[in-house]
């Protein structure tokens, strides 16, 4: 078929606006389930309403979440493919993966920071401490007799894991990694591990069952989920730490498009049902500016690459 030179201009002209009409693809790198998961369906009915078009949610778990948020650094930078980052993805992956598909920094732009995320230690009841002073104490007194579960070797909650037994004096507590949480869920309620750093989200209503005890929470506050909880840090100064989800899209998406695409999400952020939704969740919601993510990004990158340095940790 013959196109016409006006029929040639009047579809490069339309392309913006096509591009904008279409659906976004949000991806998850991860499987279903998890909080970056929970969160991204939280958000995407008033997404879609604040877009005026269809979000569709793509899980594409795999390799630490890196193989979903490579399939997007590849994608065309022109505002209908995102990733649901975190973390991981974006900050704490490069300091313990030897070799890395994407450049967390180069190959990005950055839209918003959606929320922070808390984390809190537990132990199985059968462990006979009820607080992070105890829990060392009985460590030193039976070294090598506790195990700690994680999300794998090099995540969040084995890094901070390990921050707390060098804290403590270098107490011997082992480390068994899991593949995911679910897993790692069954087999801390079962007592087959004693002990595991995970998100408030997963591991409170254990805690409130009375299947777990929660000992002390992650972050640099208490908790509003569990306010009896202290922080870990108020026994041992410096064990601190707090997860987090970020939007980012492409690199060289146009700056324009990333201002839309920033404004929808603070909107919907700024919801109170989706606060409230994800506050539930155990996430705290945020809705920055895309200068405030990239700066927020770049302080943590170098923070966790610090501390895998200090305490060795590498994935594997």
């Amino acid at each position: 078929m013959r196109i016409t030179r006006r029929a040639a201009l009047a579809l490069a002209i339309a392309s913006p606006a096509l591009a904008q009409a279409a659906p976004l693809r949000l991806v998850v790198p991860f499987p279903p389930g998890g909080s970056v998961d929970i969160v991204a369906r939280i958000m995407q009915p008033r997404l879609q309403e604040a877009l005026g078009h269809p979000v569709v949610i793509e899980n594409r778990g795999g390799a630490g979440g890196m193989i979903g948020t490579e399939a997007v650094a590849r994608s065309a930078p022109d505002g209908t493919t995102l990733v649901a980052g975190n973390i991981a993805t974006h900050s704490i992956n490069p300091a313990v993966y030897e070799r890395m598909p994407y450049d967390p920094v180069a190959d990005f732009a950055p839209v918003t920071l959606v929320a922070h995320v808390e984390f809190m230690l537990a132990v199985h009841p059968e462990v006979p401490v009820r607080n992070v002073a105890e829990l060392v104490t009985f460590a030193r007194a039976n070294p090598a007799r506790l195990t700690y579960a994680s999300a794998g070797s090099g995540s969040l909650p084995h890094l901070l894991t390990e921050m707390l037994k060098r804290a403590a004096g270098g107490i011997a507590i082992e480390h068994v990694p899991f593949r995911g949480g679910g897993q790692l869920l069954l087999d801390l309620t079962a007592g087959h591990v004693q002990m595991a750093i995970a998100d408030v989200a997963g591991l409170a209503p254990h805690v409130r069952a009375g299947r777990l005890r929660g000992l002390a929470v992650a972050g640099a506050r208490r908790s509003a989920v569990l306010p009896d909880l202290p922080t870990i840090a108020e026994t041992l100064p410096g064990v601190e730490g707090t997860a987090w989800h970020g939007i980012f899209a492409p690199a060289r998406t146009p700056p324009e498009t990333i201002a839309r695409l920033n404004r929808a999400l603070v909107t919907t952020l700024r919801d109170s049902q989706v606060q409230d939704r994800m506050r539930n969740a155990g996430t705290e919601p945020v809705g920055s500016t895309p200068e405030d993510l990239a700066s927020f990004q770049r302080a943590e990158i170098a923070k966790w690459a610090e501390i895998a340095r200090a305490v060795g940790a590498r994935a594997e």
